[in-house]
């Protein structure tokens, strides 16, 4: 195929039409056009005619002299020239001016060609000739330059998906001109860079209303006049998306809406709060700096204070009559880092970054330059004005407010009086205010922080995790060493020309994104709240107790933390589970665990019951020998020789007293070929069919045997919930105490072992499971499958850790030593049917090309 298209190509290079008569009949061909896909040959003329819509095609004109096709601009294709005709939608004027020679910059490159104007009576100016063509002057008076809407839009958005600066771009029109000889091809930077300055404002303006007498302000009253931001259209904004008759909501149920129509009154509390909820993040970013340099004391920004980013004359007033805020020491270790970090990369810069304030659907509010160096409260606090100004409510009418910022302790601590003295118009916002830590960043400040400022201690936070600021700054990163560079002006409309693209693709992905939020919510709700139902009934008898604990955050160093669990050491739960004696609850009774021999309901003898319970421990025994006996089958160990020696005596005892009460089976035990101990077959009432129990008398005991593996069940389950716990606290002592070969090998043992603990009480768990099955008495339900991922627990001794939110604990935490008591069918449902929540699965979405734009979403991988 390579051979195929070279040689394909190659034939492109000339056309066997060349100087036959073209079909007007009067001329050779001996034109052919560049931009236009499989359009034959044509003379001179009817080319000219054909491009009469399309004027800045390139021509290629066959040289007979030379044997080859050389490119030509439409002004000389013609031997007496030609001109393109203003004024009369591609026709020719009768009382045209001389043809001018103007530089026209189109996406296939830069042309110098001649047009003419029409000077009609009443005719209009050159400027608004041009533009009625979709040319773009660079000048007002006496253009000589001008640049298509088509290369303007197509810079717009190349500049705005691929950062490319307006000089590359530039260079690459004339190399696309001519590759080889690009000096000699008009150098029209200068002008580009003055007119893609004015186009975007143009556009704004336009799509913004401010082009119709600001019939956007009469839509939107409460808005900053003026302004040309993108909103949020899912953050609650007064008289815009929020329900009629909001206003008249009392303050305590304010956050309040109805579920369903079914749900009745009592629900109206605040414990829906986050539903009318605005959840906001502030962060500086140093990539977006600018060199303190020589520039164009004339360039001002453009947007003047109408987009994200303040007035520049009335920032620097701001600047000079606000302080300096941070007087406090820090005690925070995460504060002091920041405050101790090298102030050498504030050198030469007289911008040392932006400080931005987005919602939680990633949608940039506001933007503040840091001046002096660093992140000053003063900036951070303009900044948070910022958004919020820009959706205002009344004192007493305001939804909650979320607020998370990095250094959070450090900058809430007098943030009241601050709003108070130098922004009053949202003061009353700040008061109502909650303030955290974002997830990640709060894993770098002190333990103390944690419950303080982390969005998991926090009710009503709608999962905010706060790390939605950071989401776009790799995005602005790459967008930093060309506006470090630019006049003070440029710099800024830049940035305000990217935080505006930045929220439209958001916003144009936004539907998507949520609709994928809502099916997740409705199938975590559903795990959330079984695994919630379970850990109630578990502990049922210390609800009660604990919610009468106080839960409200404080820092008092005599107070125990209720959010800090301490690791118990490995020898002290090794202890716990071999020597427990604590009373759990089953069904038949109250047993103590490592007794179930002595359950008070069972109408048996003590004798089978001593039996039954050897051969309980005998599973555990019996999957133990087997897991050894199968890693040493060529050469058995001693310590399988003891084990089997230990099992067979305990096998022989049961079997004298089986004998007693199952009398029919001793043909059966006789005939019964050898076999290891952990091999033997114990002849239970589980291991025969029904017709058999019943031929063998076994009735009664299958009954007995039922009740007695309901028990055995629940210690399995107490057992085995105690070894996953030693386990996750044996894997913390060993990271933060084993040093060395040694101690880590001796560590990594133990861990081993307790870990084939945990397979042999799952492979217990089913061997019960097994033989209720086989007594016809299982119920899925309370009894439901346990595997090894179903051991999976959070662990109580870390500090939580982004992603925590997300994960379920395994089943085996809904189970009690009574069984599964976790029945969804029996609670609320909130979102409809839950066999349906359970089985719908998300759609299959098409993918876009720039997944980070695809919607609003505030979530992190976990």
């Amino acid at each position: 195929m390579f051979s195929i298209a070279a040689t394909l190509l190659i034939a492109k290079e000339a056309d066997p039409s060349t100087s036959t008569t073209c079909q007007c009949g009067e001329r050779p061909r001996e034109v052919r056009c560049v931009d236009c896909d499989q359009q034959e040959l044509l003379c001179r003329g009817c080319w000219i005619a054909a491009h009469k819509y399309s004027p800045f095609h390139w021509a290629e004109v066959w040289n007979s002299d030379r044997g080859y096709f050389t490119r030509q601009d439409i002004s000389t294709v013609l031997v007496d020239g030609h001109a393109i005709p203003l004024g009369h939608s591609g026709d020719t004027c009768p009382h045209a001016s001389k043809p001018l020679l103007m530089n026209i910059g189109e996406c296939n490159g830069i042309h110098a060609t001649k047009v003419t104007f029409c000077r009609c009576e009443g005719s209009a100016s050159k400027w608004h000739q041009l533009f009625a063509a979709n040319l773009f002057p660079a000048t007002v008076n006496h253009p000589q330059t001008a640049f298509t809407f088509r290369v303007l839009r197509h810079w717009q958005i190349q500049t705005l998906q691929s950062n490319i600066t307006g000089y590359d771009y530039v260079r690459s029109l004339r190399r696309m001109t001519d590759n080889v000889f690009t000096g000699n091809v008009p150098d029209c930077y200068k002008q580009f860079m003055f007119v893609t300055r004015i186009w975007p404002m143009l556009l704004a303006a336009k799509r913004f209303g401010e082009v119709y007498d600001n019939g956007m302000e009469i839509l939107y009253p409460k808005r900053r006049k003026g302004n040309l931001m993108i909103y949020c259209p899912a953050c609650p904004e007064a008289d815009v998306n929020m329900e009629p008759g909001w206003q008249r909501i009392p303050k305590e149920l304010r956050y309040v809406v109805f579920l369903t129509d079914s749900l009745n009154s009592a629900l109206l509390t605040d414990n829906v709060r986050h539903i009318n909820a605005i959840h906001l993040a502030v962060d500086g970013n140093f990539q977006t700096n600018h060199y303190a340099k020589n520039g164009d004391p004339n360039d001002v920004p453009l947007f003047a204070g109408r987009g994200y980013m303040p007035n520049a004359l009335w920032y620097k007033e701001y600047l000079k009559n606000v302080p300096q805020l941070q007087n406090e020491k820090p005690q925070c270790g995460h504060i002091k880092a920041i405050s101790g970090q090298d102030k050498q990369k504030f050198k030469n810069t007289d911008v040392s970054g932006t400080v931005n304030c987005n919602c939680d659907h990633i949608m940039i509010g506001a933007a503040v330059d840091m001046v002096g160096g660093g992140e000053r409260f003063a900036t951070t606090d303009l900044a948070i004005e910022l958004n919020l100004d820009a959706r205002p409510f009344e004192e007493g009418e305001e939804p909650d407010l979320i607020l998370s910022y990095d250094s959070m302790c450090y900058y809430c601590k007098n943030i009241i009086p601050r709003f108070m003295a130098y922004h009053p118009r949202v003061a009353h916002r700040i008061r109502s205010g909650r303030f955290i830590i974002p997830v990640c960043h709060c894993r770098n400040h002190v333990p103390e922080c944690d419950p303080l400022y982390s969005y998991e201690y926090k009710p009503n936070t709608a999962h905010f995790h706060g790390e939605t600021i950071e989401f776009p700054w790799p995005y602005f990163n790459a967008l930093g060493p060309s506006i470090r560079q630019m006049n003070p002006g440029r710099r800024i409309d830049t940035l305000e020309l990217h935080y505006g693209d930045w929220n439209y693709r958001k916003l144009t992905g936004m539907a998507r994104q949520l609709l994928k939020e809502l099916q997740t919510a409705k199938i975590t709700y559903i795990d959330k709240r079984d695994h919630f139902v379970g850990l109630c009934g578990i502990y049922e008898s210390k609800v009660n107790s604990w919610n009468t604990f106080d839960r409200s955050p404080r820092i008092d160093p005599k107070t125990k933390n209720v959010y800090s669990v301490p690791a118990p050491t490995l020898q002290g739960l090794a202890d716990a589970f071999v020597q427990s004696d604590e009373t759990v609850h089953v069904s038949t009774g109250e047993v103590e665990a490592g007794a179930v021999a002595r359950s008070r309901n069972h109408a048996v003898t003590a004798s089978w019951y001593t039996s039954m319970h050897c051969v309980t421990n005998d599973s555990d025994s019996r999957a133990r020998v087997r897991r050894i006996a199968k890693s040493c089958q060529d050469s058995p160990t001693k310590e399988l020789r003891t084990r089997r020696t230990k099992l067979t005596e305990r096998i022989s005892k049961f079997r004298k007293e089986q004998k007693g009460f199952m009398r029919l089976i001793a043909p059966l035990l006789a005939s019964e070929p050898f076999a290891e101990a952990e091999n033997e077959k114990l002849f239970l009432p589980s291991d025969f069919s029904m017709a058999k129990r019943s031929e063998l008398c076994l009735e009664a005991l299958a009954t007995k045997q039922v009740n007695f593996l309901d028990v055995a069940l629940g210690e399995v389950v107490t057992s085995l919930q105690t070894v996953v716990k030693t386990i996750s606290a044996a894997y913390e002592r060993k990271i933060k105490h084993a040093r060395g070969q040694e101690q880590n090998t001796r560590s990594t043992t133990k861990i081993r072992t307790i870990m084939a603990k945990r397979t042999d009480l799952i492979l217990d768990y089913s061997i019960l499971r097994e033989a209720l099955l086989s007594l016809d008495s299982l119920d899925e339900e309370k009894w439901p499958k346990l595997e090894e991922r179903d051991t999976f627990r959070k662990s109580t001794e870390k500090r939580r850790r982004p992603g925590d939110p997300s994960n379920v604990e395994g089943n085996l935490w809904n189970l009690t030593s009574a069984g599964s008591i976790s029945k969804p069918d029996e609670h609320g449902k909130v979102f409809g049917d839950d066999l349906e929540d359970a089985a719908e699965t998300e759609e299959d979405d098409d993918e876009t090309e720039d997944p980070v734009f695809e919607g609003g979403g505030q979530y992190i991988g976990t």
